[in-house]
């Protein structure tokens, strides 16, 4: 029995949408490679998983659909395309600023453009930057173009009102189109997508439970030995290389709850005992004691109601009650040596 091969267990809640997707999907393709490795047509899973093994591949489908709709949607090729309408927009009124600056043989048009360049440079604008950066940066600068009453004089001095126009139609189209988009993205991942999750979760869950109780049942006790360590090896990878910092301190919070309570029995223990010996000579697990015996200084009084077995790896309660100059008790589960290391809990991660 303790040669059988399990699948870990694997905290898959601390991944991030992506991380999970990825996983899950990973995981099917293992199963499915096991599965269509036999004879042709035939499974290779057992007759009990074949069925939860379906079930997981079909909340699978359902989270990768809910996913892809979630990243992808029919405002984005629009959002695009009006993308590169505002960036061709506004590529004219900086090449036409710059044009006008040098009219050397047209005075007030030069001065025109100098004073309408340095509110367009004074914005920064990128048409390589995300949509949100790019759009927020030209509605301000676009604000100040058509607000400023000295901005207004000169961009009719030099007949670009039409451009500026086509600039703030297109920049506030792209900038509802996204917002549409979001509202979308916003409704889908708040309902269908984390629904699909939950039930892709349950589904890998009852899959693994499936496989490793197969792996007890089964005949053959390594049938299964491959297909599991190269679900281990993936819980492996996930585990250092996907899963966020924050994930991680939270998963080993969580599987070391169980420690922490043994822990402190352990403690509560050795402190029992170690009390027991410095008032007697109280060390649980050893039968090396004397009733009665004087101490000068109590630290070795008699020991009355040794803990354990002969050999210190037993387990029992350790008291002694010192006859010396100073008295003592302790009491505490004890095992081994130094009044051993009890278990006050159980430490052993489930």
């Amino acid at each position: 029995m303790a040669n059988i091969k399990q699948i870990g267990n694997f905290k898959s809640k601390y991944l991030r949408m992506a991380g999970f997707v990825e996983y899950v999907q990973q995981v099917l393709k293992l199963f499915t490679d096991f599965r269509n490795s036999g004879e042709e047509g035939v499974s290779e899973l057992p007759a009990k998983v074949e069925p939860v093994y379906t079930s997981y591949k079909d909340s699978v489908q359902v989270l990768d659909n809910a996913y892809k709709l979630s990243r992808a949607s029919d405002y984005t090729q629009q959002i695009a395309d009006e993308d590169d309408r505002r960036d061709n927009l506004y590529k004219q009124l900086v090449n036409m600023l710059k044009m006008f600056k040098r009219f050397n043989y047209d005075t007030e048009k030069k001065e025109a453009a100098t004073f309408l360049w340095n509110i367009v440079k004074k914005y920064n604008v990128d048409v390589n930057e995300n949509y949100s950066e790019e759009s927020g940066k030209l509605q301000q600068m676009l604000q100040e173009l058509t607000t400023n009453a000295q901005a207004e004089l000169r961009v009719a001095k030099l007949g670009i009102e039409n451009l500026i126009t086509q600039l703030n139609t297109a920049n506030e189209q792209v900038r509802t189109l996204m917002s549409y988009r979001n509202d979308e993205r916003m409704q889908i991942e708040k309902a269908a997508l984390a629904n699909a999750r939950s039930e892709a979760d349950q589904a890998y869950c009852a899959l693994v439970l499936s496989l490793n109780a197969a792996a007890v049942m089964d005949d053959d006790a390594h049938r299964f030995d491959e297909l599991i360590s190269q679900v281990n090896e993936l819980i492996k990878y996930f585990r250092q290389y996907v899963v966020p910092k924050a994930g991680k301190k939270d998963e080993e919070e969580e599987e070391n709850g169980g420690n922490s309570g043994g822990n402190g029995g352990s403690n509560g223990g050795n402190s029992g005992g170690n009390a027991g010996g410095n008032g007697g000579s109280g060390n649980g697990g050893s039968s090396q004691g004397s009733e009665g015996g004087n101490s000068e200084n109590g630290n070795t009084g008699g020991t009355e109601g040794n803990g354990g077995s002969e050999s210190g790896s037993g387990e029992g309660n350790g008291s002694g009650e010192g006859t010396g100059t100073g008295e003592g008790s302790g009491e505490g589960n004890g095992s081994g040596d130094n009044g051993g290391s009890s278990n006050g809990g159980d430490d052993t991660d489930q």
